[in-house]
């Protein structure tokens, strides 16, 4: 049985490349300007199948949030494998093969400046200020600046929770901030190289599209191999929700704080015509607060620790809680991966598929 679940960065992106060709596909490799741990370019890898300007769209991305790339790429590479057919000529599938190299390769959530690209995708009259509600009053305990304490921050961490409640918590550590560099949640200053290069690529590729459906895979908080199919409900349309819900059932679930920045934000905002229909599949690894604590003290370790140590406790704690060893919890990974690609085509490609009912359900998606 083949592992897809590769070893490091690079060792994925040579699978990627390797299985978009033999698919006969095109490879675009967005060149970034950071490097590698050993000075190794560093590239998103984009293969695209079908004509360069599709009617109808299926675009998977992985990476967005660095080490959680493995899993991801792990499906790319299963579906690659197991090859990528269209049904007509005027269909495309993009996949993105992770979006956020340096933090794939040098084990972190975040680029090389610090900043979470999924924070990053503000609109061009979008301010990069401000801070999440009732971040002010949490900063110094999510951004230690002496060696973090896991057993003690967890103790707090709860307290505060309880004190704020679980909602305004969640809010306030999950939410974008754009005033602290070396803080957690830091969505940048300005537009990110990656940010930049992967709108402009996508903006030319899609322009003429008018159904568009995206997948974008993370792992993290959630139960240790269930996965959800979450939707930003501010941004999508009742029928396009109604829409996903009939192709994926009830795994599609409200986002439960959308995020400034995002991923979706960008295409939803690209393309007002089209009819997009975004999900972010996530794959449970872990409590809230474990996710929390692993990224808190692997931030801490980079800032006032020795970032080149890949093989550090901290590093090693935060690939282990966002791509967890676990055989059976890899399987799940890469069976509900294909299970949603497949959805995901028939969604995008099948002209057929009935109408969608906006019940009192569709129009109140669950919470996530």
């Amino acid at each position: 049985m083949i592992d897809f679940f590769s070893s490091d960065y690079f060792t994925a992106r040579d699978r990627f490349r390797s299985g978009v060709l033999a698919n006969g596909g095109q490879i675009e490799s967005i060149l970034l300007n950071a490097k590698g741990p050993m000075g190794q370019d560093l590239t998103i890898d984009i293969g695209w199948f079908g004509t360069s300007n599709p009617d109808r769209a299926f675009i998977h991305a992985s990476g967005v949030h660095g080490v959680e790339g493995f899993a991801g790429s792990a499906i790319q590479l299963q579906w690659l494998e197991e090859g990528i057919t269209l049904p007509s000529d005027e269909c495309a599938v993009g996949v993105v093969h992770v979006m956020n190299p340096y933090g794939m390769a040098w084990l972190r959530l975040v680029n090389e400046n610090n900043v979470d690209v999924n924070r990053n995708f503000l609109a061009a009259d979008e301010e990069y200020s401000g801070v999440s509600e009732n971040y002010e009053g949490l900063r110094e305990l999510l951004n230690p600046v002496s060696p973090p304490a896991g057993g003690l921050f967890g103790l707090l961490a709860a307290w505060r929770a309880f004190r704020l409640g679980k909602r305004n918590f969640r809010r306030a550590t999950t939410g974008s901030q754009y005033n602290y560099p070396k803080a957690l949640a830091y969505g940048g200053r300005h537009h990110e190289q990656a940010t930049r290069c992967f709108q402009l690529y996508i903006s030319g590729r899609l322009a003429f599209s008018e159904r568009v459906v995206v997948v974008d895979v993370h792992t993290g908080a959630g139960k240790l191999g269930e996965d959800s199919l979450l939707v930003d409900g501010a941004d999508c349309r009742l029928e396009n929700a109604a829409a996903m819900q009939l192709a994926w059932g009830d795994r599609v679930r409200a986002m439960p704080e959308p995020t400034r920045g995002s991923l979706d934000g960008l295409f939803f905002r690209m393309f007002p015509a089209a009819r997009v229909c975004f999900a972010m599949q996530e794959f449970g690894t872990c409590s809230e607060m474990a996710a929390l604590a692993a990224a808190r003290t692997e931030n801490w370790q980079h800032h006032f620790g020795d970032p080149a140590e890949l093989d550090s406790k901290g590093k090693e704690d935060l690939l282990r809680t966002f791509c967890p060893e676990s055989a059976e919890w890899r399987t799940t990974v890469l069976e509900r991966g294909r299970e949603v690609i497949h959805q995901g085509l028939k969604l995008a490609f099948d002209t057929h598929r009935p109408a969608a009912t906006l019940t009192n359900t569709a129009r109140q998606l669950p919470p996530g």
